[in-house]
């Protein structure tokens, strides 16, 4: 992919872009010598973005599922175990064949230092060109024109979902300079469907696509969704959507995935399959049963394990979700407000420099007590005291709570009866954490 003389590049990203056609020369000599598996997969569906990715692929995943297509899933990081990333034909890879793959990968990567994100996504490609398919569905890992994932060649549609500031160190500080990273996902004379995006991100992804000559369908301009009211004039969670302006599927079953933010994802997720329809079948009940029952894990999940023997009262709620930048805080703290009036508690750990000013600030309201913990599991944790001088730096009200199982202790100690939500969130890592805790808990 080149660039054309009068795209704006930013200055920044200069250097970086004279080195894409290098990029991927270490993955394509492994890639030779296991006989190209990136070539022999099905057709694929990348997606692309900063949140919301996950959420997508699943229900494109199951949307296909649901009218009997055999499907690949691709998706990262795990939360337990790497098998979670590569789903084969709806089923997570099993241990013998995650091991026969990626020993492959190691005999034919002698002498070259790939990355654990290459070796692994690797790894996956030759398990996606054992098993028939009828189509793959794969998300970057970070950014999209220098990841791994965009060596794949034969793709029949790309998505590009919300983008938010994250992993700035690598894509730039910008959300313009993001975006342009997130653009290289698209594919000349392939669909590209966009989700609700800022004017300037809007503007960036349009001008990409217009210039490979991708056609481009945008979440309000060319497809959007409606919740239905009832007679009571009341929001059912039920939805409408719309295609070029037409309703095109009506009444449709509320996201089994919790959040308005769900509500985009799906929508992006059936406009895929509408910009896909002329190859692929789709109908009604399909599509609604695809997002009734579509899961992911530890995305607004309800937690119902030995935590909650640490609280009072046993109409208190704990919850963990993916946020982790200003965007998911942003729709967690929506969540929050649309909930029932419980007193709630927002429990943050996170990667190392990874705890931003601006992720904190949206839970600073008299809706929310933010609690700093740090994340047991993570390679590398940040400690709750520096989330907390981050917060009190920045004049926001913070608990130091020390970790997981200290914190909601605590939690129970102040309320006593009283009821509460907490919710978990800052580092997918803090899943690992939720689930240790319930496999080794001690009746304390």
């Amino acid at each position: 992919m080149v660039y054309l003389p009068h795209w704006p590049i930013p200055s920044t990203l200069g250097k970086k872009i004279i080195d894409f056609q290098t990029v991927f020369e270490r993955a394509k000599i492994v890639l030779e010598r296991l006989g190209n598996p990136h070539l022999k997969m099905p057709p694929a569906i990348h997606i692309a973005g900063t949140n919301g990715k996950g959420s997508t692929s699943n229900i494109i995943a199951k949307i296909f599922q649901c009218h009997n297509y055999k499907v690949h899933l691709y998706t990262s990081p795990h939360l337990h175990n790497c098998n979670e990333r590569i789903v084969i034909n709806g089923e997570i890879i099993s241990d013998a064949d995650l091991f026969l793959c990626l020993e492959e990968v190691r005999l034919a990567s002698a002498g070259v230092d790939l990355t654990f994100m290459e070796g692994f996504t690797i790894g996956a490609f030759v398990a996606f060109a054992k098993f028939p398919a009828d189509i793959l569905i794969l998300e970057c890992g970070m950014g999209a024109r220098i990841d791994i994932t965009n060596i794949v060649e034969n793709k029949i549609a790309s998505i590009i979902t919300a983008i938010s500031l994250d992993h700035q160190e690598y894509l730039g500080e910008t959300l313009e300079e993001i975006a342009l990273e997130k653009c290289f996902v698209a594919k000349a004379k392939t669909p590209l469907i966009v989700s609700p995006q800022s004017k300037n991100v809007k503007d960036i992804i349009t001008n990409f696509a217009n210039q490979i000559n991708a056609p481009i369908y945008h979440y309000d301009d060319d497809f959007f969704v409606e919740k239905i009211i009832d007679e009571d004039n009341k929001i059912n969670g039920n939805f409408n959507f719309f295609w070029s302006d037409e309703l095109l599927l009506s009444n449709l079953n509320s996201p089994n995935l919790l959040g308005d933010h769900q509500y985009h994802n799906c929508a992006s997720a059936i406009a895929c399959a509408m910009a896909l329809s002329n190859q692929y079948e789709f109908n009604f009940s399909g599509i609604n049963r695809a997002i009734s029952c579509v899961k992911w894990a530890s995305r607004l999940e309800k937690i119902e394990n030995n935590l909650l023997k640490l609280l009072k009262n046993p109409q208190s709620e704990i919850w963990i979700d993916g946020a982790h930048n200003e965007g998911g805080a942003f729709v967690l703290n929506q969540w929050l407000e649309s909930q029932s009036n419980k007193k709630n508690y927002v429990l943050c750990g996170f990667s190392k420099n990874k705890c931003k000013v601006n992720f904190l600030n949206k839970f600073n309201s008299e809706n929310c007590q933010l609690i700093a913990i740090r994340v047991e599991l993570e390679p590398y944790p940040e400690a709750s005291e520096v989330i907390c001088e981050i917060a009190k730096n920045n004049n926001i009200e913070i608990i130091d709570g020390k970790n997981l199982y200290e914190a909601v202790k605590l939690i129970g100690k102040i309320n006593q009866d009283e009821e509460v939500r907490i919710v978990i969130c800052g580092s997918l890592h803090l899943a690992r954490d939720v689930k240790s805790f319930n496999e080794n808990f001690i009746d304390w």
